[in-house]
C-alpha cells in the first residue's frame, strides 16, 4: 500500500523499495547532516587542489649564479671555448701543450723485423742470433764498432732476479767492477739495472776498460726485456746512459701499438 509522505511531499513505496534505497528514506535531520559532511569534504578537497596548483605554477626556476651570466663574451655566446688567445697574441697562463719527445741529435726511431720498436743512433749495423727464450738476441753496433746496444727477452719472473742470474756471469769477467745493481723506477712495471766496468768482454772491439749498463724491465705486454749498452770507459759514461734511456723511452714490444712518447 502506498501512502503520501507529507514531510517529503511524495508517495512512499513498499518495504522492499526502502530496503534497496535506504539513503532516500532517512529522516530529515540525518539527510541534512549527510549533506553538510559531503559539502565539507568537497570544500577541503577543492582548497587543497587550489593550493597545489598555485604552488606548481609559481615554482621558482633553478638557481643560477648571477656572475656566470653577467657579461658573456661574444666568442662564448657563439659557441667558442672561451680559451682563445688574447688580442696581444700571447697564450694564457694555464694553456698546456703536449708534443712527442724529441730524439737526441743523430738518433732515429725504427721498427725492427723482430716486431719491436726502438730508437738508436743513425747508421748503426744490425746483427742477430737465436735465443733460448723469446725473440732473437739483436745487437746494434756503431760504424767504428766501439759501441753496442743489445736487445733481448728474458725468461726470469722479474727484472731483478734476471739481473742476479746475469751478475754471476759478469763477475767472471776480467777486471769486473760493480757500480750499481738495484731496482729502479719504471712507468709501466718493475725494472732493475746493473751497471759495471770490465777490462775484457767477449765480442767487444777496442781496447781499454768497458762500461756497461744492463737495464731489464717489464713492458706494456707484460713480458720482460733487456736493453744493454756497451761502450768505452775512456770517453765517460754519459753516452751509454743516453743510449739506454733513449731506447727505453721509445721501446714498444712486439705485437703492440704504442703512441710516440710525450716530451
Amino acid at each position: 500500500m502506498r501512502v503520501f509522505d507529507t514531510e517529503r511531499q511524495e508517495w512512499g513505496g513498499s518495504r522492499r523499495e526502502r530496503l534497496f534505497h535506504t539513503d532516500q528514506y532517512l529522516d530529515v535531520p540525518r539527510q541534512k547532516s549527510v549533506r553538510q559532511q559531503t559539502g565539507i569534504v568537497l570544500a577541503v578537497t577543492g582548497l587543497a587542489f587550489g593550493i597545489w596548483a598555485l604552488a606548481w605554477k609559481d615554482e621558482p626556476e633553478p638557481y643560477k649564479d648571477p656572475t656566470a651570466t653577467q657579461q658573456e663574451s661574444p666568442e662564448t655566446a657563439s659557441g667558442g671555448t672561451g680559451d682563445e688567445v688574447p688580442a696581444d697574441g700571447s697564450p694564457s697562463q694555464d694553456t698546456t701543450f703536449e708534443s712527442s719527445a724529441t730524439l737526441p741529435e743523430d738518433y732515429e726511431s725504427l721498427q725492427d723485423i723482430a716486431g719491436y720498436r726502438v730508437a738508436l743512433p743513425k747508421g748503426w749495423e744490425r746483427e742477430s742470433r737465436s735465443s733460448q727464450y723469446g725473440i732473437d738476441i739483436v745487437d746494434y753496433r756503431s760504424p767504428d764498432g766501439t759501441r753496442r746496444l743489445q736487445v733481448f727477452q728474458v725468461m726470469e719472473t722479474s727484472p731483478y732476479s734476471s739481473l742476479q742470474a746475469a751478475q754471476i756471469e759478469a763477475e767472471k769477467l776480467d777486471g769486473y767492477e760493480p757500480v750499481a745493481m738495484e731496482e729502479v723506477p719504471s712507468a709501466v712495471g718493475q725494472a732493475a739495472e746493473h751497471e759495471y766496468r770490465a777490462d775484457e768482454i767477449a765480442g767487444e772491439q777496442g781496447g781499454g776498460t768497458r762500461h756497461v749498463i744492463d737495464h731489464r724491465f717489464e713492458a706494456t705486454d707484460g713480458e720482460r726485456y733487456a736493453l744493454v749498452a756497451y761502450g768505452s770507459e775512456a770517453d765517460g759514461t754519459e753516452d751509454e746512459r743516453e743510449l739506454v734511456d733513449t731506447a727505453l723511452l721509445w721501446f714498444c714490444p712486439p705485437g703492440t701499438q704504442c703512441d710516440d712518447p710525450v716530451g
